[in-house]
């Protein structure tokens, strides 16, 4: 991130403005410790109250090759139950703050002090708003507090025991709550609807509904963040890329033509048995979606509508001729194993795996494509087991119906694994001759990504024990669930070999350098009997190899948008299940609606982002054609199925902009760092200058060099493909220590103080170091670049801060002081 002085005019520390300052918020080089609010729910789900934490930002320019970019250290101990799930909320938040504020995290040092005990649910939006304006340095209005979960997209999405959250929050002397716009309206603990705003008004909240992690920012610190980029309104893919579908949609639909010709008329299904007749309706339903998804330019849809008549009518024709006679339970097994080996592997497809974000995207979609085929096979497997088992109780019946499922599954199946040749043979038509191998990014990310994901599944599995009773139909019908189910089991145990094999090559090797934010070798996920489905082991074939770090990332987000999908769809909207046709019907199909909406709206930034850092975005234009057209289905589980790629949509693109700018920090470059002595003649000359309130405000600009005069502005922000992002060799330099010769000014209102001393309560924590000048924000108003100065600087934090030790639960930092200078008038500016 760069670096900058922060200059906002604030009239009081702790409280906003009713307008904006005119002042962006930018990313500040100073240390920094402040007090955030948090309405949370204890482990148990049954107290709410409202607490709060202490965010430590401590940027760090000495990153090394070797360090992780963004890293996190709570102070309760590495095995506690908690401590998974709140760095999970923590990265979750990481990732939204650093889209909105479209600035990537690096050497980014964050301490939670005084951690609170919580299930994990709906404080992740707060401690986005959080990180932003501590590692601003602005401060963070302690009467307002922020209630929401975050989306993939960067949307708020709701929480639970909200009412709850609100009466706490009025209970301890918060003024004003920022709420999602989804739940203006919720269920209170009797089941009634209330109007979330009214119960606030009665509480004497202010309450302002936002629909993302932008707006929330902006409503709580009443400073702009910068505009989000949206590229064109009907995202397409290039001609090239057009064309080369064009040629399997029309293989795909001379397929379809000639299978026709010998299919029953639609007259004729009356005679037909019902599943039978079902499948042959919704072959012709397909078939006519696809020629006008053909006819609209939309080749990508048609093409996977066409493809899947093909395999729909391979899987009906395959129930012709049998009979219970004929049915051989372990054969069926073995075959559809064998497809799910073949599907294992092509989700991991190591092919077009090139190490590098384009690559990445199109493996992530094809290994998206092998999942919802996978996802149907092994929904049928699981049917299928439950029904003839030994201990089955199923009727006559539902055997058939088990047994129909399994046979259409494999035909299907194996005339679907076909069409992988599509996405090994696209890789050539899409690129901008722009490689981006960022595997040595991805390298660091990723073992920070799966714990979380772990973790997050760790939340949704003991939100599905609560409801066990109420879902035990739905979630043993549910294909998509039971795959998942085994992903994340598997993850885990990938996780846990990792973690063995770390410690192993730890004790073997003792001078071995140590990961000292690495993330805690216990992570969440166990889903116990809860829902324990009978699954084959599969062992991935020998000869394929691993994929690259980057293309697991982006496979990491496919993960992620699943799992909040399956959240919404079982936790968060209501629903349930038909018992006939063994479909999902919601009853908050409006609240789907809304999130519906506002994900679309994230997947077009997501490609905008994609764009900003040169990629191709033709594979993420084809998620949101698919995404588009599930949308105007009708039903819900296709409604479903298109937030969950309008959101994969919007994370590949921010997942992609993240991973091309997150470099590493470079180590200081001796010969260019300034002697010790220069550095004393800038820090005394600067700090006469200070000492005197008299002076003019030109004698208080800094010496201009070559690394304090970049600027704000948009267009410097965003960072230069050609080059590596991060802190200057300058700017590390200056943060050598270097000394000085008398101590410096107290903080006043109207003094800017440099390095402002931090308050020490121990010998073992010294005072920070003088810190370098900050850049001064062009932006800012010359009477208003004191505000920063009135933050106080926090402690520098010992290196067993880090180490996954215990941490003290308090913190030596001063409060913040005020009152700092008004907002001068005529200077606020209301972003559009």
């Amino acid at each position: 991130m760069g670096i900058a002085l922060v200059s906002a005019a604030l009239s009081l520390p702790g409280h906003a403005l009713d307008k904006p300052t005119g002042a962006p918020l930018v990313i500040s080089s100073i240390e920094t410790e402040q007090a955030v609010p948090l309405a949370v729910v204890a482990p148990d789900g049954k107290t709410v109250s409202c607490v709060t934490i202490r965010l430590h930002w401590n940027p760090r320019t000495d990153v090394g090759a070797d360090d992780d970019a963004t890293s996190f250290a709570l102070d309760i101990g590495a095995d506690s139950p908690g401590a998974s799930i709140f760095t999970a909320q923590l990265w979750n938040a990481s990732l939204a703050s650093a889209q909105a504020w479209q600035q990537p995290w690096q050497g980014a040092r964050w301490k939670v002090l005084q951690t609170p005990a919580t299930d994990g649910s709906g404080i992740d939006a707060a401690l986005a708003v959080g990180m932003i304006s501590t590692s601003a340095r602005r401060p963070y209005p302690k009467e307002t507090l922020v209630i929401g979960s975050l989306n993939p997209d960067g949307s708020l999405g709701p929480v639970s025991r909200l009412s709850e959250r609100l009466d706490a929050a009025a209970a301890t002397g918060i003024s004003r709550v920022i709420i999602s716009s989804i739940q203006r309206f919720d269920t209170d603990s009797s089941g009634q609807v209330v109007s979330i705003i009214k119960h606030a008004s009665d509480l004497h909240l202010e309450c302002v509904p936002v629909d993302n992690i932008v707006d929330a920012t902006e409503m709580t610190m009443n400073d702009p963040l910068p505009d989000m980029p949206v590229g064109s309104s009907s995202p397409k893919y290039s001609n090239d890329v057009a064309s080369y579908i064009d040629g399997f949609a029309h293989r795909e639909q001379s397929e379809v033509a000639n299978g026709l010709r010998f299919a029953p008329k639609e007259s004729e299904l009356s005679k037909y048995p019902p599943r039978t007749s079902v499948i042959w309706k919704n072959i012709y339903a397909d078939y006519e979606t696809g020629q006008q998804a053909y006819r609209a330019g939309q080749v990508y849809v048609a093409y996977q509508l066409f493809a899947q008549v093909n395999g729909r009518m391979r899987g009906v024709n395959a129930l012709t001729g049998q009979n219970k006679a004929t049915f051989n339970i372990k054969t069926a097994l073995a075959d559809s194993d064998d497809l799910r080996k073949r599907l294992h592997d092509l989700m991991t497809p190591p092919s077009i795996d090139k190490a590098e974000l384009e690559s990445a995207v199109l493996v992530s979609e094809m290994a998206d494509w092998a999942y919802d085929i996978n996802a149907s096979l092994e929904g049928a497997q699981l049917v299928t087991k439950q029904a003839f088992s030994q201990r089955s109780d199923a009727t006559e019946m539902e055997k058939d119906r088990a047994r129909e499922a399994i046979l259409f599954a494999i035909e299907q199946s194996k005339y679907l694994l076909n069409q992988a040749d599509f996405y090994t043979g696209l890789l050539p038509h899409i690129g901008n001759n722009n490689p981006m191998p960022v595997d040595g990014n991805a390298a660091h990310l990723l073992p920070q990504l799966i714990p979380a994901q772990l973790a997050t599944a760790q939340v949704f599995t003991e939100g599905i024990r609560q409801r066990a009773n109420d879902l035990r139909d739905g979630l043993l019908f549910d294909s998509r669930l039971a795959a998942y189910m085994r992903i994340l089991r598997e993850s885990k145990a990938t996780w846990e070999t990792r973690q063995r094999n770390k410690e192993s090559e730890a004790a073997n090797n003792p001078g071995a350098k140590l990961d000292m934010s690495a993330t805690a070798t216990a992570v969440g996920f166990d889903p116990g009997n809860t829902y324990a489905p009978p699954h084959t082991v599969l062992v991935p074939s020998a000869a394929v190899k691993k994929p690259s770090d980057v293309a697991l990332c982006l496979i990491w987000v496919n993960d992620d948008c699943e799992i909040a999908a399956l959240d919404e769809k079982y936790l968060r909207l209501s629903g349930t299940i038909d018992p006939a046709t063994h479909e999902w019907h919601l009853k908050d199909r409006a609240k789907l609606d809304a999130l519906l909406q506002s994900a679309e709206l994230g997947a077009r930034h997501g490609i905008a982002f994609a764009e900003k850092v040169g990629i191709d975005s033709s594979v993420l234009s084809m998620v949101y054609e698919k995404a588009a057209h599930l949308r105007i289905q009708g039903d819900d589980t296709s409604a479903l199925d298109a937030l969950r790629n309008y959101w994969r949509c919007a994370l590949l693109g921010n997942m992609c902009w993240q991973l091309a700018h997150t470099r590493k920090a470079k180590p200081v470059d001796a010969a260019n760092v300034p002697s010790t002595a220069d550095a004393d003649k800038k820090t005394a000359k600067n700090d006469d200058k200070k000492t005197d309130d008299k002076q003019p405000a030109k004698q208080e600009e800094k010496p201009k060099t070559p690394d304090n005069t970049a600027t704000a502005s948009a267009k410097d922000k965003e960072p230069d493909k050609n080059k590596t992002a991060g802190p200057t060799t300058s700017t590390q330099a200056t943060n050598q220590s270097p000394k000085i010769s008398s101590p410096p000014p107290a903080i006043t209102n109207d003094t800017l103080v440099v390095n402002p001393p931090p308050t020490t309560n121990s010998v073992d924590n010294p005072p920070a170091p003088p810190r370098a000048l900050p850049v001064t924000d062009e932006h800012a108003s010359t009477n208003t670049k004191n505000s920063e100065a009135n933050i106080p600087v926090a402690p520098v934090a010992k290196s067993e801060d880090y180490t996954g030790g215990d941490m003290p639960s308090t913190t030596n930092a001063p409060p913040l002081v005020g009152p700092l200078p008004p907002a001068p008038a005529g200077n606020t500016v209301t972003k559009p």
